[in-house]
């Protein structure tokens, strides 16, 4: 704009100039008003050819601007979309879990007396409840199906006026809990834990040292029991 504006004021000053008797003059002054008029037109020139190619590089941006909106409005609706899977993920797990938990719990007892051997592994053979079916009564394994809070008791009892009883709660190997029995008239002693375990981890009962033959009371008054506070 301003470069118009130049041009047509030099062209005023052409055509309104006065002239003069001295021809050289008017021919100086006349050849320099057509330098200033052609340089003034490149500069003209070159500006709307920087104004055609800012345009053109404007277009492309819109152009781009509008590509970027739209990959914007898919990403968003992928991750609206991968959201809805993951919560519906979460939903189906955790119904699956309440599903597996519901009901987990076991009690069992000693059927009849038993002699005990070091770390030996007391077998509770009579299954009174088995909701989850998570007790093996063959090893004597309770095997955790869902991972959460678990809550187990132990009570022993010694055979009349047998030595004492050192029993054991154990979780895969590491001892959670001790249980001891005075070894006088039927002495019993009991132990509850609450423990947390994952799924497949493994609770069980297990005489810990036996320098003199010790025995366990069957009958139903040695009993191990356990059942799921809460899953995770």
């Amino acid at each position: 704009m301003l470069f118009r504006k130049l041009f047509q004021l030099v062209c005023m000053f052409a055509m309104t100039a006065p002239v003069t008797c001295d021809s050289d003059v008017t021919k100086d002054t006349l050849s320099s008003l057509q330098q200033q008029m052609q340089t003034l037109q490149v500069a003209f020139q070159s500006q709307n050819a920087e104004i055609h190619e800012l345009k053109a590089e404007n277009k492309e941006l819109k152009v781009e601007q509008q590509n970027q909106k739209e990959r914007i409005d898919y990403i968003t609706a992928e991750n609206n979309e991968l959201k809805d899977y993951l919560q519906l993920q979460l939903m189906t797990k955790q119904k699956r879990v309440s599903d597996d938990a519901a009901g987990i719990g076991f009690t069992t007892s000693m059927s009849s007396d038993a002699a005990l051997g070091d770390h030996q592994i007391i077998m509770f053979d009579t299954i009174l409840t088995n909701d989850g079916n998570g007790y093996d009564s063959r090893h004597g394994h309770f095997t955790a199906p869902v991972t959460g809070l678990y809550a187990f008791s132990v009570t022993v009892m010694c055979v009349g006026n047998e030595s004492n009883l050192h029993v054991a709660i154990m979780k895969d190997g590491q001892r959670i809990g001790r249980v001891f029995a005075n070894g006088n008239n039927y002495d019993n002693g009991s132990k509850l834990v609450v423990v947390q375990l994952d799924a497949g981890q493994m609770v069980w009962v297990e005489h810990e040292f036996d320098p003199s033959g010790y025995k366990i009371h069957g009958n139903g008054h040695s009993a191990f029991s356990g059942f799921l506070i809460m899953a995770y």
